[in-house]
Order: structure tokens, then sequence, then C-alpha cells
């Protein structure tokens, strides 16, 4: 392709994401998250834009609009948005309520409407722009705005400006917006496995002499994960350990007891269940959760157990007792574990 012709078609690709003198758009700088409905936790909502760049508005405990408040090291045009949040209750009787979306942005659409807004204004010269994600319950939306405020800016319009209505009000009325996105997620109320709010790891314990040295788990969706990885609810399991016989000779003689085991994870359903009544078991913040695999011989254990920890520091929760016995305190994980699957593995011939 002839030089210039690779220049200019550079020049006009840069033109139509970083915007020109004639539509003054601009990559926004600012961010906010914010509600319209009570006290909120958001704790991942991830925007992403035409350039594969992308903020995360996850700014923790918020409340009332326009919320939370950040600087964002710069966000295009929007394209995607992922995210997860939560209603905290408004009373003793109301119950914590999980929501989530993951959904395409028509960035043709919302370019349009981010142009209309940078040439809206007579006379306020547009700088700094703000994206905004406000959440009510499910319903989440993502507002562009330069917050032109009449109390002490000329925020006039043009004349014919806005032939399509996309320039809108804001929530309290004070500024000018246009929606990026309006979109309803999904509610649960249970944390959704692998989420900020349950997210569930898969690890290896050592104990002793005794060595985790492989584990596959395959997921509900038939996806093969290893130890370290995110899963939903495991299905199977594929596990190699082994025992060291003789660890005070020196590395090139050690010997070892080498054990096997593959099997079936019970129903998903029941599985889940046991899951969350432990969950429920815990009297205080439950934190990231495992699914610990650890050898004791030639026996095998599969736990679920989660970290939780209360308003005083470095204090760990209580577990309430259960009646059925699905889960007990384990010293080789330091705290207590539902048990998943305690089996003999078989012993073969290592190399």
């Amino acid at each position: 392709m002839d030089r210039a012709l690779i220049t200019l078609t550079t020049v006009l690709v840069l033109t139509s994401f970083t915007g020109c003198a004639d539509n003054k758009l601009l990559m926004a700088k600012f961010g906010n998250a914010g509600t319209t409905d009570g006290r909120y936790s958001i704790r991942e909502i991830m925007v992403s834009d035409t350039s594969g760049w992308f903020s995360d508005f996850g700014y923790g405990a918020v409340s009332g609009y326009p919320g939370a408040y950040a600087t964002i090291s710069g966000l295009g045009i929007p394209t995607h948005v992922k995210g997860h949040w939560s209603k905290n209750p408004e009373s003793t009787t109301d119950s914590l309520v999980y929501y989530r979306i993951d959904s395409v942005i028509d960035s043709t659409l919302a370019l349009e409407k981010m142009k209309a807004l940078n040439n809206a204004y007579e006379n306020f010269e547009p700088s700094d722009a703000t994206v905004q994600v406000v959440v009510d319950k499910g319903h989440l939306r993502i507002f562009y705005t330069f917050n032109c405020f009449d109390s002490y800016d000329d925020c006039s319009k043009k004349e014919g400006s806005d032939p399509n209505g996309w320039i809108v009000r804001n929530p309290t009325d004070s500024t000018d917006v246009v929606v990026l996105f309006s979109g309803n997620g999904e509610s649960s109320l249970r944390p959704f496995p692998t989420s900020p709010y349950d997210k569930r790891i898969i690890r290896a314990v050592n104990v002793g002499e005794t060595v985790v040295s492989e584990a596959t788990f395959q997921d509900v969706d038939s996806v093969k994960h290893q130890v370290s990885d995110q899963i939903v609810l495991p299905t199977a399991f594929s596990v190699i350990w082994r025992k060291k016989l003789n660890p005070e000779d020196g590395f090139s003689d050690w010997q070892f007891d080498n054990y096997q085991l593959t099997g079936d994870f019970p129903a998903q359903d029941m599985m889940e269940e046991s899951i969350q009544a432990y969950r429920n078991a815990m009297v205080g913040y439950v934190k990231t959760s495992t699914f610990d695999i650890f050898a004791e011989e030639e026996n095998l254990f599969i736990t679920y157990s989660a970290a939780c920890l209360t308003e005083k520091v470095g204090e760990r929760c209580k577990v309430t007792e259960d009646p059925q016995k699905r889960w007990r305190y384990f010293d080789e994980l330091g705290r207590y574990a539902l048990v998943l699957f305690e089996g003999k593995g078989q012993q073969f011939a290592g190399e």
C-alpha cells in the first residue's frame, strides 16, 4: 500500500475514535458509580471501549447519585459492560440480593450520542467528560456528561442540536447526560459463583510429606480446570499424589508411594445446597472460598471451605454446627470445611 494512503488511513481511524475539532469527542477522564434507590455494594463493573481499553467502576459501598467518584485513565466509546453488584438490606427482614450483567453496548449509537452532547452547547466549552454507572436493583445505566451546571455555566443549547432527543437531564435534574447503555442484569439471593462475592478457587494442600502433584476438576460446563483456576461447581475429578518415604535422605535417594484416583461428585443441586448451608453457617463476612484437595497416606479428601472474618481485626468467624455433619474442623486446613469426597487412592508405580 502507498505510504501516503497508509498515513491518510491512520489519520482517519484516529479521528473517528479520538475526535476532531468539529465534534470535540473526548475520552472520559472521570468516573462515578451511584444508585437511585439506596445503599449498594458495587464490587466490579468493567466497561470496555472500542480500543480494547477498560475501566472498572467497582467503587465498593455507594449510595445516592452520582455516588462514588474516581479518576479513570481514559475511556472512549463503550462497547461492553460486565459486572457484579449487590443491594444492601433496608431492614433486618430484607435479604441481600446479588446482581450481575454481561452485555454488549451499541458502540455506533453510543458514538452518535456522545457527539450530540459534545456539539450541543451554544457557549459552554466541553472539557473533561465523565462516565457514570448508575444501578437501581438489576437495572444498570451508563451516562456520559460534561457536568454543565446552570447555576454557574451557560448551558444553553444550539437550536436543532438534538433532533433525536438523546440529551436528557440526570436523575437529580442538575445537568445534561446522554444514556450510552440501559439494560437489566440477572438477580439472585445467593452470590453468583466465581463472582467477586463468591470466588471459588481450586487449591492443593500439602500435608506433611504427602504432596498433590496433579489435579483436574471438570466444571458444570464440561470445561476442565487445574489448581489455582476458578470454577463454578465441579462434577468430576482426577488426582495424583505421592508420599515421600525417606525425607531424611538426600534428594537423589528419595522414594515415594504414588497414588491416583478418578471419580465423580454427587448431584450438583445437592452439592450447591450444602455449600450454601455451609456459607450461611458462618457468622461474619465470607471471603474467597476454595475447593481443597489434600491427602494423608492413601486417603484423599476434597472439601469446600471459605475464609471468613468478623469486624474485629484478625478474628475468625464462628461456624454453626451442622446436624447433618456435612462439615467439620480440619487441622490440615485450619478451618471448618464441607466434605465433598473422601476415598482411598490406587497405588501405582512411579517413574
